[in-house]
Parts: structure tokens; sequence; C-alpha cells
């Protein structure tokens, strides 16, 4: 985001101006007391110190009761939220502003006039770092501060050296706001950026360089934490282990390079038969694919299987003229884990459907049946 653009009230910058500016709340109430009691300022001025005392009370217990209920008023209506925050933050600004010039303003009191532009400015300098996110609350904040007294120093011809370096102290740090905005903004767009580098990465990681599906390692990691799932829940969770028929045969006819376009083509028949959100699809090791399929029974998953094993069976793969085609062989298990049950007996169970599925003559999808009286579920092409 470039710096000029108007305000950007996301998240992170309301969330960053909010924790920035909070922490100072309490000095205003701490410097209006050290104002008023030094040199027996309030004992002249009741009156001016009763109204001014009052505001600046107020606002500050508003804004800590605002920061109280920030997060629920944020779901409540965000909007509405962040405008009563840079509002809040707009007032004190501006009865501080206000304040300071009538201080200003008035006959002798030097020694308050320079408690109070001592207190002034370190609240300026305090602002341009707090509101450093947004460069307009930054400004805006400084001007309120410090406009009034200049105003009000020049209409009366009163102090005016004072006048002119109160001047060049608010442009100086309405520079400061400009170029602080700048450097937070590239920051921010740099944090943002290394994020999205990271997050590729960690995709990459999981991904198979050759076929894009997700690689062994992560189907591990995913394999483990459906399998807690499906414990806590006692749902169902099938495995389906396929392999390409014969593919050692392309590889030596055709060639290796025609054997990994072979393998593209299957993967994208894999993408396309399970497309569910829960399903996941991973490159177990050379020809080999593993599919698992959180909160689904066998009938279903035999069901996918028979699409996926007529849908590989009627593709062909044209590579330099000729024509390559092949079968796939499917092994189908299925349990409802059990607590302290071992995760790998379903790998096991679903490797050795595909071993009886190459066995009866492959181009088939078999379900592993560990009863001896019940031949396996096998759907033959």
């Amino acid at each position: 985001m470039k710096t000029g653009e108007p305000i950007n009230f996301s998240g992170r910058i309301i969330t960053d101006i909010r924790k920035r500016s909070y922490n100072g709340i309490g000095f205003y109430p701490l410097l209006v007391f050290v104002t008023l009691y030094t040199d027996d300022f309030y004992r002249r001025h009741m009156d001016i110190v009763i109204h001014f005392g009052t505001m600046i009370a107020g606002i500050c217990l508003f804004r800590l009761a605002h920061l109280a209920v920030f997060r629920w008023a944020k779901e409540f209506d965000e909007r509405l939220n962040t405008y009563v925050f840079f509002t809040s933050v707009g007032l004190t600004s501006l009865i501080w502003g206000v304040w300071y010039a009538i201080v200003m303003g008035l006959q002798g009191e030097h020694n308050t006039k320079l408690i109070m532009a001592i207190c002034t400015i370190g609240l300026c300098a305090g602002g341009s770092v707090a509101f450093v996110p947004s460069m307009h609350l930054a400004i805006f904040f400084n001007l309120s501060m410090l406009v009034p007294a200049i105003v009000r120093m020049l209409i009366h011809k009163a102090n005016l050296p004072m006048a002119a370096l109160t001047l060049i102290f608010c442009v100086y740090l309405t520079l400061l706001a400009y170029r602080s905005n700048r450097e937070y903004r590239q920051a921010l767009d740099n944090e943002q950026e290394l994020l999205k580098k990271s997050e590729a990465l960690v995709r990459l990681s999981r991904l198979d360089g050759l076929t894009s599906l997700f690689n062994r390692r992560y189907f591990n990691e995913r394999f483990e934490q459906e399998w807690k799932q499906a414990t806590r829940l006692g749902s169902p969770l099938t495995l389906m282990i396929a392999d390409i028929d014969h593919f050692k045969r392309i590889n030596d006819r055709y060639g290796h390079q025609a054997g990994d376009e072979y393998l593209k083509l299957t993967a994208d028949i894999f993408r396309e038969v399970f497309k569910r959100g829960t399903d996941l699809v991973a490159r177990y090791g050379g020809e080999e694919f593993v599919i698992l399929l959180p909160n689904t029974d066998t009938d279903t998953a035999i069901r996918m299987a028979e699409t996926l094993r007529q849908r590989m069976a009627d593709i062909c793969l044209v590579h330099q003229k000729r024509r390559i085609t092949a079968t796939i062989s499917i092994g189908i298990a299925t349990t409802t884990p059990l607590p302290h049950a071992a995760a790998d007996r379903l790998i096991a169970k679903a490797d050795n459907a595909l071993y009886k599925a190459k066995h009866k003559g492959r181009n088939r999808a078999v379900v592993f049946s560990s009863s001896p009286a019940i031949a396996e579920s096998d759907r033959p092409g």
C-alpha cells in the first residue's frame, strides 16, 4: 500500500495503533496533575482547571472503557467501533491542544507555560511514534496539539519566537509522520511478502515434484491427524492404495519421459474423481498412489474406486504419435478407529487388498476382509 492512499482500517493496522496508543492514556492525568499543581496554578485559575480536568478525565475514562469492550464492539460493528476509536484519540489531542493554547495566552504564568510546553512536546513525540501506522491520524494528532496555540500567539502577537519555533516543530512532526508511515507500510509489505513466500515453500514441501499431488510425507502427517479425529468422532475412515498395472512396461517400451507424462495424466484423473474437500490424494512412491477418505463408508469408497478404475481404463496418452494405455488396481480398507488401535494397520489392510487385486488379474478394486469365510469383495474390469 502506498503512502497517501486513504486510511486502510485493516485489522492489523488497527491492532497496532490500539496497542501503541492505549499505553499512553495514563500519562494524560499524570501530566495534568503536574501542570495544574506546580506553582499552585489551580489556586489562581480554578474555573479553567475544573473544565479542563473534567474533559481530560472524561475522555480518558471513555477510552479505557472502549478498550474494555473493544473486542465485543468489534464483532458488533467493526466499522463503527473503528471510527469511535479514532474519534476518541482525536478528541484527546484536541482537548489538550485547546488547553495548551489557553495557558499560552495567559498573562504571566511563566513556570506553568514552560511545564505545559515540555509536556506538549513529549506528547507530540509519543504520538508520532504511536500513530505511525496511520499517517493521517499522526498528523491530525500533532496539528490539534500545536496549531491552536500557534494561532492564538499569532493573533495576539504574544511570544512570537515561541510561535515560530512551535510552527517549525509542527512542520517537522508532519514530515516525520509521512516518512515513518512510509517505512512502516514498507515493513508491513515486506512482512506480508515474506509470509506469502513462507506459505509457498510450505505448500511446495507438501507436493510431489512430478505430479503436483501431495507427497508421502504430507500424507503421513494428514493420516495421523485424520486417524485421531475419526477416533474422537467415531466416524469411518477409508484408505485406498492404487497402483498402475505393468507401469514398468511403459518405461521400458516408450521411455521414462513417456512414463512421467502418464503419471501426470493419472494425477489429473485422481483430481477429477476425488474432488471433495476432505479427500486427500498423494503419490506414495513410483506408480503407487494413496487416497485418504475421511467419514467415508465402504460402499461409497467402492463406487469412487470403480469410477477411478473405469476412467483409467478409458484414457489414452499420445506420446510421439504412439498411443499408451494402462489399467489400475486398487486396494480398499475401511475402519472406524478405536482408542489405542494402531493406525498403520489400516495401511497394511489396504496394501493387502491391493496385492489380492493384482493376484486376481489386475484392473480391479478389492475390499479388504478379515473373515476367512467371506471372499474379498472385488470389482473386476
